[in-house]
């Protein structure tokens, strides 16, 4: 369905100038991409001819998005080889299409012969290159290893770059006095994750995270998304911290609550890192929910980015292959459950995130994460919106 605020394809601005149409069509994996498509929707919204941008999706992304910088939206599965008539025909009215991960849209916006940027976060971490459509511009965001990828596989795309961070510039410095920490599982969302495994993930990692608060000062939130806090255990959670906040935050929201807190304790996404690197608030990242979390922080150990406990030091999970992606979240998923029965890891992990909130700990971990955010580049959201505004100028007769 097409949710409100419906408006026509053809919008124009106040002085009547057609403002070109761009529709955004996510994957379904939770908020990462999804903010994402936000960063540049927020980016072209800047520029002088603003444009009227299009959210095409469904699940927790979607209900992410519906509260972002968005004119209309469309309740959809994206990922469907088979393409719905409604996301068909809003591709056939786009005067351009930003496919964050969604190689069926990218095809189709090809064979329709709309210009189409396809953006992708994880390009370090494929077994294999995308299946983009040569005429597509691809654009890769920057994570160790990721430039080799583009080296190795250079011939299969057409046009492609690496380009810094897809995230949210900053408005305004944290609060270098702040005592809250926000505890954040964004969208906890995967496909090759059942939704029992996820939920049990939320609540023992949250029960560990509020015991090595035990006694601190400030606020503690949890934010995640509506599906997962409506599931949680918050009896539990009340036993070991009587004041904790769960909350449901748009973006804007969730960017608010991180420029409020001396720490953020996260699900291993990389988006949430970047973020917080951002703003300059220390992230203390979780044992991984899923295989690109998992490796991601192999690599930040590698890298010197702190990193508290994942699996492979837990439980010896190693050897998680990309190429067989269902397997490697099923061993994930098994960690999960075992863990949330194994309190002398628990306890492990309470003691790791307590000496991790350290003051002079977080002060290490911030300086580094600096270095590291620094090392990835300027962000890629301008980047990305001069080459599609480029697109679309040379498509459409002014």
């Amino acid at each position: 369905m097409v949710s409100t605020p419906q408006q026509p394809a053809d919008v124009r601005a106040n002085d009547g100038e057609r403002r070109p149409s761009i529709l955004f069509v996510n994957d379904l994996w939770g908020y990462g991409t999804v903010t994402m498509a936000m960063a540049v929707a927020e980016e072209l919204g800047k520029r002088a001819h603003r444009a009227h941008r299009t959210f095409a999706g469904e699940g927790p992304g979607y209900d992410l998005a519906s509260r972002g910088p968005f004119d209309r939206f469309l309740e959809t599965n994206t990922m469907a080889e088979s393409i719905a008539p409604e996301l068909d025909q809003c591709l056939r009215e786009a005067d351009a299409v930003v496919s964050v991960m969604n190689k069926h849209v990218a095809r189709r916006a090809a064979e329709l012969g709309r210009p189409c940027v396809y953006l992708d976060c994880l390009l370090w971490m494929w077994a294999a290159p995308p299946d983009v459509p040569r005429t597509v511009p691809y654009f890769a965001e920057r994570f160790p290893g990721a430039e080799d990828r583009l080296t190795q596989w250079q011939d299969r795309f057409g046009e492609a770059a690496v380009v810094g961070p897809l995230v949210s510039l900053p408005v305004g410095p944290a609060d270098r006095d702040a005592k809250d920490v926000l505890i954040n599982f964004g969208g906890l969302y995967c496909p090759l994750v059942d939704q029992d495994s996820l939920l049990a993930y939320a609540n023992v990692m949250a029960r560990c995270a509020l015991r090595a608060l035990d006694g601190s000062d400030g606020r503690v939130v949890i934010g995640a998304g509506r599906h997962i806090l409506d599931a949680m255990d918050l009896p539990a959670l009340r036993a070991v911290r009587r004041n904790v906040e769960l909350a449901d935050l748009d973006h804007a929201g969730y960017l608010a609550a991180l420029r409020r807190s001396r720490a953020l304790i996260s699900a291993s996404g990389m988006h949430a890192l970047y973020e917080a690197c951002a703003l300059d608030v220390p992230c203390i990242c979780l044992p991984a929910q899923n295989l690109s979390g998992s490796l991601a922080l192999d690599v930040l150990g590698r890298m010197g980015v702190d990193r508290v406990l994942n699996w492979s030091d837990l439980y010896g999970l190693r050897g998680l292959d990309a190429a067989d992606q269902p397997e490697a979240c099923r061993r994930i998923a098994e960690c999960i459950h075992r863990f949330a029965g194994d309190a002398d890891n628990q306890a492990k992990l309470v003691r790791r995130l307590r000496d991790a909130l350290d003051a002079d700990h977080l002060a290490r971990i911030r300086h580094r994460q600096a270095r590291f955010f620094q090392d990835q580049g300027a962000c890629g959201n301008g980047p990305v919106a001069d080459r599609l505004l480029d697109m679309i100028a040379a498509a459409v007769p002014r």
